[in-house]
């Protein structure tokens, strides 16, 4: 019979044990020998624990290596087959095991980061709002988006709106709402969408921001162009007849007053006739000449993109502006950062652009004896191209400034309520905005987003 390694140790030690207390008992009850019974006292104590830690090193070794597993350790490695053919078995088994588990544990490895980098690189951003009022930031779209570093709990979302953390608090799993986010003294909306997670057995709330103020936007001006392109044709439509009319009877009546009518009274009525039509051509002339500005915003072709250096554009945007605004006593200065700053813009429609928001800061500085216009570009936190243009003037009332980019709105006495509109229209074909924020002391701030 092949005794096996274990067995064999264990059955030495046991038969030892065994021959021991039988010499014991033997010695205790016939010979009454105590040298010979301390001996065989020594005896059975020594194998006992000689067997006590043969064992206890064994299940040591198996439970140092099943150990290991909770630790996610799968490269150790369990060598017991010196104790005999069945731990052979078990090893060969034992190491199968592991090497399934470390296939596993590998490819969950490499899904986690799968999924970690799929996260951190979706333009969607994500909020996980914990039972403790920690609030967790998920990847670099929320950083950019709110332009920090990190948001730690629900009192730090005060800081983007008070309207924003209410909603973001309030909504529950499986809604959706349109929220207000207030990021650089510029307000954005976005539609939030919340869902139940769990993760260590506790609930959590994931919330999911998706800014729509492009869509919303384009929507807007895509509505004011309809309206602005049927309601323009119409008055055409209309003036062109009266003007006509207007200027035939004009003719008529100087052709007889020429021809030399000697009744004074009469000639009296046509003069003043003639100036009432005159009135009327010329106001008809004047309001066909406002319609047709406004037709330019549904005119506009695509923008032809390409790289724009913003150091020699702002030297010859200042070159083509400073002469006048000097008339005017209005000081004009630029500035950029980083110096090698670029833009991908239409150079064209950003002359437009920027000069209609220069001119109309101009206008709210002339009367101030010291009239300043500050025209900066720069990178923000979120990596965007701003071009700025700030003045000293009086700025805009707040309940004004909501409506400033509406097409047909003006506060000026001779203003058609294009140029801001037009502003608008230019940046969203670039995929950007346009934003306004009153000054830091005083004045305004026009924002040209990228």
């Amino acid at each position: 019979m092949k005794f096996e390694t274990y067995d064999l140790q264990v059955g030495i030690r046991l038969a030892v044990l065994f021959a021991a207390m039988l010499g014991l008992a033997f010695a205790i009850v016939y010979e009454r020998e105590f040298s010979l019974v301390l001996v065989l006292s020594v005896i059975i104590l020594v194998t006992a624990i000689s067997f006590v830690r043969y064992s206890k090193r064994v299940i040591r070794d198996l439970s140092s290596f099943l150990n290991g597993f909770r630790y996610g350790d799968f490269q150790q490695k369990l060598s017991i087959r010196h104790l005999g053919a069945s731990f052979q078995e078990l090893e060969s088994e034992l190491q199968l095991t592991v090497e399934r588990l470390r296939k596993i544990h590998s490819q969950q490895a490499q899904q986690a980061f799968y999924l970690q980098s799929l996260v951190q690189h979706l333009p969607l951003p994500f909020l996980i709002l914990h039972d403790d009022d920690r609030v967790e930031i998920m990847n670099m779209a929320t950083r950019r988006t709110f332009n920090v570093a990190e948001i730690t709990n629900s009192g730090d979302l005060a800081s983007f709106g008070a309207s924003f953390q209410r909603d973001v608090l309030q909504i529950q799993a499986g809604e959706s709402l349109l929220s207000n986010i207030t990021i650089d003294n510029s307000e954005e909306h976005y539609i939030l969408s919340a869902t139940e997670i769990t993760m260590d057995g506790r609930s959590q709330k994931l919330v999911a921001l998706l800014n729509v103020q492009g869509e919303l936007d384009a929507t807007e001006l895509a509505t004011w162009q309809e309206l602005l392109r049927v309601t323009s044709h119409e008055i055409l439509n209309s003036l062109a007849p009266v003007s006509s009319c207007a200027q035939t009877a004009a003719s008529l009546i100087a052709d007889v007053l020429a021809s030399g009518l000697d009744d004074p009274e009469v000639r009296g009525d046509l003069e003043d006739i003639r100036d009432a039509v005159d009135t009327i051509a010329r106001r008809s002339e004047g309001l066909m000449g406002f319609v047709r500005s406004y037709r330019q915003l549904t005119r506009m072709p695509p923008p032809k993109m390409q790289k724009v250096l913003l150091g020699d554009y702002f030297q010859r945007l200042e070159s083509l502006l400073i002469s006048e605004l000097a008339k005017s006593g209005i000081s004009l200065n630029f500035s950029r950062h980083p110096a090698g700053l670029t833009v991908l813009a239409d150079e064209d429609m950003l002359d437009q652009a920027m000069i209609n928001l220069v001119s109309n800061a101009a206008d709210a500085v002339r009367d101030s004896g010291h009239g300043r216009i500050d025209v900066r570009a720069f990178m923000d936190g979120k990596q965007r191209v701003i071009l700025e243009v700030e003045d000293n003037g009086p700025g805009i009332d707040p309940n004004t400034a909501k409506s400033i980019f509406v097409p047909f709105f003006t506060t000026k006495q001779q203003g058609s309520g294009v140029g801001l509109a037009l502003v608008r229209y230019i940046m969203l074909t670039h995929d950007g905005t346009a934003l306004y924020s009153p000054g830091p002391k005083s004045g305004s701030v026009f924002r040209l987003v990228f």
